[in-house]
């Protein structure tokens, strides 16, 4: 005997399928949803064979999408090394992030590796620093006259559309000049891990002995430079976003190159040795990254994890300074904390699971005294 359903069982029937995939579909969002931005998980700072790694720039887009299963992921041969890149190289890492990108399913961008070592630096003395830069229309070359200096690649980038990251601080004996140079607004973040190290470039002495202490990337934002909290693999063979569960994690309403570009440049973004930490830092209900006035400040730390790990400590930090630490022991943790703020003040929060697994927020960057304006 056949069964033909009626027209009302099948509307019916499409009303709760569809209700399921609803419910389901926020169950997922929430997961990775904090106040009204999506968090999104990838990798900025990967190499293949057109450098100094292996394969080719489609295979690690493929790998990082369908394997790693992350949200982004960037590919960033270096300028030279072990030779100069050409035309044609910065072509086919083009291409291949087009091929790969999907708008609401996984963003690719290209990019380059700015590179300045001891032995290649003009003065002959001295590592400049690498440079992640990713989204620019062309790349330019550390050992180029126009580009050979951190001045004059802070003023070529302020010339595109895209956004850089300093790299590894002090490794390869490179010095950023201590990072005093000319500043580029495009330069907008600061990698406190790389590939396997923990967060060895955030827990350090920094370049200057004598300040008290400072890692890296407080001497950074101590000198004024408005950077946020950033990560990268670094990967030189085929582990494209699968050699661990760091990552760099950004807010941003969808994930697509405009939506995530857009994050990076608010400097909405966090750095995590967890692959799903949800993290959100806010003062008078603006979220990390923001320049806001100083005055009486309304701190809100949250912080969740889709495997229910739970956080053991929460700190806030003023000026590169813990301020406040709290001690939840729960998964899903929410602190409060009221304090003043002053021009040229900074804060940012960095959390801490029981598995002693952190993540550090970028700051909230105070620009003027007194009451926000309306």
């Amino acid at each position: 005997m056949n069964f033909k359903p009626q027209k009302n069982q099948i509307i019916g029937l499409s009303i709760f399928v569809l209700f399921v995939v609803c419910i389901i579909s926020l169950i997922c969002e929430d997961s990775t949803t904090v106040g009204e931005f999506n968090v999104y998980y990838g990798n900025l700072h990967a190499h293949t064979g057109l450098s100094d790694g292996v394969g080719t720039p489609a295979q690690a887009f493929a790998k990082a999408r369908n394997i790693a299963h992350l949200d982004f992921y960037a590919i960033t041969d270096h300028d030279y090394w072990p030779d100069d890149m050409t035309d044609s190289d910065w072509s086919q890492i083009k291409q291949a992030a087009n091929d790969y990108n999907e708008d609401g399913v996984f963003t690719a961008f290209w990019g380059f590796e700015w590179t300045s070592d001891i032995e290649e630096n003009n003065n002959g003395d001295k590592g400049l620093g690498h440079f992640t830069v990713i989204n620019s229309d062309d790349w330019a070359h550390s050992r180029n006259s126009a580009t050979n200096t951190l001045s004059k690649f802070a003023k070529w980038l302020d010339g595109t559309s895209g956004v850089a990251f300093f790299n590894h601080p002090g490794q390869y004996s490179t010095t950023f000049d201590k990072f005093i140079f000319d500043h580029s607004d495009n330069i907008v973040g600061m990698e406190l891990w790389n590939r396997a190290s923990g967060f060895s470039y955030y827990y350090n002495n920094g370049y200057n002995k004598n300040d008290g202490g400072y890692g890296y990337y407080d001497e950074a934002l101590r000198l004024g430079w408005y950077i946020g909290a950033s990560g990268g693999h670094d990967t030189h063979d085929n582990s494209w976003g699968v050699m661990n569960d760091y990552r760099l994690a950004v807010l941003a309403k969808e994930n697509t190159r405009t939506s995530i570009l857009a994050a990076y440049k608010a400097r909405r973004f966090f750095s995590s040795a967890d692959k799903n930490i949800s993290f959100s830092f806010t003062a008078n209900g603006s979220e990390m990254g923001s320049k806001i006035n100083g005055g009486s400040l309304s701190i809100t730390i949250e912080a969740s994890d889709t495997d229910n790990e739970k956080f053991d400590r929460i700190q806030l930090l003023k000026n590169g300074d813990v301020v406040k630490t709290w001690t939840p022991n729960t998964a899903n943790a929410l602190v409060t904390h009221t304090l003043t703020a002053a021009k040229d003040d900074y804060f940012y929060a960095r959390v801490r699971q029981s598995d002693k697994d952190e993540a550090v927020s970028s700051p909230i960057f105070i620009t003027t005294d007194g009451t926000p304006k309306i």
